[in-house]
């Protein structure tokens, strides 16, 4: 066999593999209700003026309800407070202090 024709049967071959594959239905996925959870976390490092932190929570319909700070190189502290429900999105609600000073302060 000459190695045109060795080529030749050699993508007929690999033609026909790739269209028996594409014809194979697409597995099926599966829905799942939204599973409850929480998380938070906080960084303070005054030495470094390192200030941030995030907390979240979602429910057993798919409300998340959240929020993050983070101290600003400029002294201002961000605050952004979320919620995610249904069609609404994201939705964010953010604020600035001015001069904060975090340290020290509660969480």
């Amino acid at each position: 066999m000459t190695s045109t024709k060795w080529l030749v049967c050699a993508l007929v071959v690999v033609c026909v593999s790739m269209r028996q594959v594409s014809a194979a239905p697409a597995p099926q996925e599966q829905e799942y209700p939204p599973m409850p959870y929480e998380y938070k976390y906080d960084v303070e490092d005054q030495e470094k003026a390192l200030y941030f932190g995030a907390n979240e929570s979602g429910d057993a319909q798919g409300k998340v309800v959240g929020g993050y700070k983070v101290l600003l190189p400029d002294g201002r502290l961000m605050t952004v407070e979320y919620t995610v429900e249904g069609e609404s999105g994201f939705v964010p609600k953010i604020s600035f202090e001015d001069n904060a000073s975090p340290f020290g302060k509660g969480k």
